[in-house]
């Protein structure tokens, strides 16, 4: 009897404790607690990974609050070259590694072998009542992101993709992980948003009108709809 993968893997990325932002350690604890039950809540049974960097301790209330909503809690904040990033505001570059440290940990942990599909969500983020888990059941060897938007740059890409919540199928894990290869070959003269868009095979792609979340921005506190 063959196996078919059947679990939707959500993995979370966190900076609870960052060194820069427009919201309070205690706003930004609430916005993340709320992003997990908003996935429980959505797709109760999916597989939830919390990746958090942190620059400063998080403290073992904060972590069991988050975990009672999780299956793994991964601290990426012991990791060297991911603080050094995220110390240096090189937030698109620490994104990138923190997705490629995230991925290898499971595969290292033999935890993508019943996995379907893979969602990227960005903490302090939460989905909509209308997102439905069941638009991504025929989307086998498929990214899926949200219809790329034209760039804000003068010079560049001419598009972007939007990163908050994206997702591939778990054959693709391999391939997901070069493209954040050849992403932090060129992240500094762009942003992850646009490198995402040069760097994602189109043959694999799908673009969907929206992606049925919204979340807090970081630098200005506004609200945004995906």
């Amino acid at each position: 009897m063959s196996f078919i993968p059947d679990k939707n893997l959500f993995i979370i990325t966190s900076s609870l404790k960052p060194n820069m932002g427009a919201y309070s350690d205690e706003d930004r604890f609430a916005q993340t607690l709320a992003t997990v039950k908003s996935v429980r809540k959505k797709v109760p049974e999916a597989f939830i990974v919390f990746s958090d960097v942190s620059l400063r301790p998080v403290t073992a209330l904060e972590k069991e609050s988050i975990s009672h909503f999780c299956d793994v809690y991964i601290d990426a904040g012991i990791q060297p070259e991911i603080k050094m990033l995220s110390e240096n505001r090189m937030k698109s570059q620490a994104e990138n590694v923190l997705m490629f440290f995230t991925l290898l940990t499971l595969k290292q942990n033999n935890l993508l072998k019943d996995v379907k599909r893979i969602f990227k969500f960005s903490a302090r983020s939460e989905l909509e009542d209308s997102f439905d888990i069941r638009e991504y059941d025929n989307m086998f060897g498929k990214y899926v992101f949200k219809k790329a938007v034209p760039t804000w740059m003068p010079n560049g890409p001419s598009n972007l993709f939007i990163t908050r919540l994206f997702s591939f199928c778990s054959s693709l894990v391999d391939n997901y992980c070069v493209v954040i290869q050849k992403n932090m070959l060129i992240l500094g003269q762009i942003d992850t948003e646009h490198a995402h868009w040069v760097n994602i095979p189109k043959e694999h792609l799908v673009e969907f009108d929206r992606t049925h979340c919204w979340g807090w921005l970081a630098g200005n506190g506004k609200i945004e709809h995906y």
